[in-house]
């Protein structure tokens, strides 16, 4: 679903918790890469953390006008789809076959 809000513009507030926790990276986070950091997220399922998550959206939409264009319009671009997923996939395979047969000592 938060893959879907996304490409519509929507930058999401979420737990770190499942699939969310794979496709939702935090903005204030500074271990995460730059461009990788996508939306605001708390940890504990309780009032506090969710209000904290908020806040910071919602400082973040009213105070760097800017820079909230540019994180909708990052989240926009995200490719989520099979083919960005499964080219990889085979970039990985080929470059583990081609290994192995490196390693292969001759018969």
């Amino acid at each position: 679903m938060q893959m879907i809000a996304m490409k519509y513009g929507s930058v999401p507030i979420a737990r770190k918790t499942g699939g969310l926790n794979d496709s939702v990276f935090d903005v204030d986070d500074d271990t995460i890469p730059t461009q990788f950091r996508n939306g605001f997220t708390f940890l504990l399922p309780d009032e506090q953390g969710v209000n904290s998550a908020l806040e910071r959206a919602l400082n973040h939409y009213k105070n760097n006008s800017r820079s909230w264009q540019e994180l909708v319009e990052k989240v926009m671009r995200i490719d989520f789809s099979w083919d960005s997923s499964a080219s990889l996939y085979e970039e990985l395979y080929e470059k583990s076959v081609t290994r192995a047969r490196s390693t292969r000592s001759p018969v």
